[in-house]
């Protein structure tokens, strides 16, 4: 059964992440959260096909949340980055690890 607070978590990423990508103060962002995004709508489109994440693998998982500490971490520290694009980059990084401990909590319950 499709959950609709794991929508709703990929929805508010997704936007999220858009967002930010389109944003010129995180321009230096913006090739690591494409990567992200398309991995993502991959995911929700296999979600909504299979209603289940087997397509997400720890490997993947693991890079993507990679991706996202080290581009929070690197806005935060950059004084050129207004605070709102870096809580953004936060925010990102935070739903991100909501939808993996999702994930991994319905992993477990089978």
């Amino acid at each position: 059964m499709i959950s609709q607070t794991l929508i709703r978590d990929f929805a508010d990423i997704i936007g999220k992440l858009t967002i930010a990508i389109n944003l010129k103060s995180l321009r230096v962002a913006k090739n690591d959260y494409e990567k992200v995004l398309n991995e993502l709508i991959k995911w929700v489109s296999y979600y909504c096909e299979h209603e289940n994440l087997n397509i997400v693998t720890h490997d993947e998982s693991l890079e993507i949340h990679n991706i996202l500490l080290d581009r929070s971490v690197d806005l935060m520290m950059n004084a050129s980055i207004p605070a709102m694009e870096s809580i953004l980059s936060d925010d990102i990084l935070n739903r991100y690890e909501v939808i993996v401990k999702t994930i991994n909590d319905q992993r477990s319950c089978k």
